[in-house]
């Protein structure tokens, strides 16, 4: 009797891994998908070390990132510069330059030019409202 269940038992579990198993084809095609998303999750990486900024102080990015429907991540590393964020460095240039490109295919080649102007401007604005506020909370 327990040899019956356990071969029963060896068998059931035998069939649930072979048809659980992802065949070659189904892989293939998970690669497939997973570089087509790897494409359309190009985005840029705006890599920021040292202290934070004051509340607010990317207000003006955060807004024409906005404005542009551009894709950004702003990771924040500390202060301390090690070699797995030198790593991510490298890794978020690379992936910037082949995004800033696809851009430039859809958005025009001084599209960046255009960007850092409005961010320059929205930047000083920004500036002025945040070195107001810390003024006014010193007196």
């Amino acid at each position: 009797m327990k040899k019956c269940t356990i071969a029963m038992m060896l068998t059931a579990i035998l069939l649930f891994m072979i048809s659980c198993s992802p065949d070659a084809a189904k892989k293939t095609k998970s690669v497939r998908s997973d570089d087509v998303k790897k494409a359309e999750t190009l985005c840029w990486k705006d890599i920021r070390a040292g202290e934070l900024p004051p509340v607010g102080a990317y207000d003006a990015i955060d807004s024409l990132v906005k404005k542009w429907n551009l894709c950004y991540e702003r990771i924040e590393t500390g202060c301390e510069i090690t070699d797995s964020i030198r790593k991510i460095q490298n890794e978020a240039d690379q992936t910037n330059e082949t995004y800033f490109k696809s851009l430039e295919k859809k958005l025009g080649k001084d599209w960046k030019k255009q960007f850092d102007r409005e961010l320059h401007l929205s930047d000083s604005i920004n500036w002025i409202k945040i070195s107001e506020q810390i003024r006014s909370m010193n007196k």
